[in-house]
């Protein structure tokens, strides 16, 4: 296991310095019933994974930096589920429907691309249909999948045949679709990281900035869970919570290796776990978890 050095928050400032910061990775923790600890790194076999997605005890990982859709757990390992030879080049970010189908995006070679419950993969519905580069995925109420497209700037709708609709266009205000997901209540939540903003989106498909702080905040990735949103933000490294009508709050800020935070998931205890783009070029990451627990310094 890689180290994780933690340090605390005193009056605004963490007592690490410079030099160890740059060699190993830093979580401030801002809430002390959290602990951190590095969970999986490349010696478990992952590369850098962008999308994250817990589901009955396994990792189901969207690696961006080995092309590949895999699962990981302690107990199995990785295996892998479909890889580059597929089609797509960069997956980023995936859902999975209660049956057990994964869907997932590509900012590279666009689409959106099923690995089914039986382990069959294919294209959905291609750059042919106008998914030119996918990003943000949300499972929508009646089965269909929400696919944002950061380089159109539109959120499009696409059935499980592969029937592609305009679901949110371009004049809808939004600049880049990262991350998308709806609520218990069928509310859509889109994290715009160009603009870096977090909206609601309404039932007139009308958009309201919930979160918008200019250059302190910059949403990478939104996972809802029990009333709240997690957001990371990979820009300034940090992990947000999200409760409506309430502030953003902070429950943990990276440094060092650890700073590029991006896909975040949380289990039923209310654990959250993240993806960690260390060197993304270099296919290295990790996937931390930060559990509910008194604060620990972790060598690992």
């Amino acid at each position: 296991m890689k180290r994780i050095s933690i340090a605390f928050i005193l009056f605004g400032l963490a007592f690490l310095t410079s030099c160890k910061l740059q060699k190993e990775g830093l979580v401030v923790m801002t809430d002390n019933s959290y602990k951190a600890t590095v969970v999986a790194t490349n010696k478990a076999g992952i590369g850098a994974p962008d999308g994250l997605v817990l589901r009955g005890g396994k990792f189901y990982l969207a690696d961006e930096g080995s092309d590949s859709l895999e699962t990981w757990s302690k107990e199995d390992g990785l295996k892998l589920l479909a890889d580059k030879k597929l089609g797509f080049l960069s997956p980023e970010d995936l859902v999975i429907d209660p049956d057990g189908n994964i869907f997932f995006t590509d900012d590279d070679a666009g689409g959106l691309w099923e690995v089914d419950a039986k382990g069959n993969a294919r294209l959905v519905a291609g750059k042919d249909k106008g998914l030119i580069s996918t990003e943000g995925i949300a499972l929508a109420p009646d089965g269909s999948i929400l696919v944002g497209d950061g380089e159109q700037h539109v959120v499009f709708r696409v059935t499980r045949d592969g029937k592609v609709t305009v679901f949110l266009v371009k004049a809808s205000g939004f600049a880049k679709l990262e991350s998308m997901v709806l609520d218990a209540n069928g509310k859509l939540y889109i994290a715009d990281n160009e603009d870096n903003v977090l909206y609601l989106v309404d039932a007139n498909h009308q958009l309201h900035r919930l979160v918008d702080r200019k250059d302190a905040f910059s949403p990478e990735t939104i996972f809802f869970s029990k009333g709240s949103l997690y957001i990371t933000d990979s820009h300034n490294g940090k992990l947000y919570v999200y409760n409506p009508n309430e502030e953003l709050r902070t429950i943990a800020a990276f440094g060092g290796q650890l700073k590029n935070v991006q896909g975040v998931t949380v289990d039923e205890q209310g654990n959250i776990y993240l993806s960690v783009q260390s060197d993304l070029k270099r296919n290295i990451g990790e996937i931390i978890e930060i559990s509910k627990d008194n604060p620990v310094l972790a060598q690992k």
